[in-house]
């Protein structure tokens, strides 16, 4: 598998000119050098007027440094991974060094309404985005695909009903800080790490991942985390 191969495929996938997004081009996935064979895909890029200054750096590059637009290693383009979220729940998770996971969204276009607020992913943005990913997946061949959320869940569902996969599908809620606040203070920190000692460990190697706020949804999630996954990958 090269980077060329998959901007290719990618550039064979442009969205039609009667479907409005803010950056025509889609995007690989972010790899690392030794990549663990785990992809992990949250929903989409918020490109609305909150990111202006990033969409403004996105139109200045080429079209295929679009492509290439998720950049490692530290802050990829990926929210929820960049923020620390993803990164403490694969690696608590795993067992593995999260610095090694492939990362992307599973929609890969993005839109806004006439205001500039970021509108969730429309039909024709999840059709288009499974066509992709549809043949893309072959050419990467992950071990495991880890979804966040219900778009990138109904993405690989569907394109699982079509191939014979060779993957193992694991299915997490959204690390939205919406969707966590709601939950996360429904247990004790101090309970939550006594139960996911892997959690524990993984916050005294990297305290940074629960920087800028939001520290009990990151503990809550990385425990949510742990529960599916190693259900999954210990059969």
């Amino acid at each position: 598998m090269t980077n060329e191969l998959l901007i290719e495929i990618c550039r064979n996938h442009l969205p039609p000119n009667n479907i409005d997004v803010v950056i025509r081009e889609s995007y690989i996935p972010y790899f690392p050098i030794n990549w663990n064979e785990i992809l992990v895909l949250a929903e989409s890029q918020n490109l609305s007027n909150s990111n202006l200054k990033y969409v403004e750096n996105l139109k200045g590059l080429s079209s295929t440094d679009r492509l290439c637009r998720l950049r490692g290693p530290i802050n990829i383009g990926v929210q929820p991974w960049d923020d620390g979220s993803l990164k403490l729940a694969v690696e608590a998770s795993f067992g593995k060094k999260a610095e090694n996971t492939a990362v992307s969204n599973a929609i890969l276009w993005s839109q806004v309404d006439q205001s500039g607020n970021n509108k969730s992913p429309s039909n024709d943005l999840i059709t288009l985005s499974i066509n992709l990913w549809n043949d893309l997946l072959p050419i990467i061949k992950p071990q495991y695909i880890i979804t966040c959320g219900n778009y990138a869940r109904q993405v690989i569902k569907t394109i699982n009903q079509k191939v014979q996969a060779s993957w193992k599908i694991i299915q997490l809620r959204l690390p939205s800080r919406t969707a966590m606040s709601r939950i996360s203070n429904m247990f004790p920190e101090k309970d939550l790490l006594y139960r996911y000692p892997e959690v524990k460990e993984v916050i005294q190697k990297h305290p940074e991942w629960l920087e800028g706020g939001y520290r009990q949804n990151k503990i809550f999630f990385a425990c949510h985390a742990v529960s599916v996954i190693k259900s999954i990958v210990d059969q």
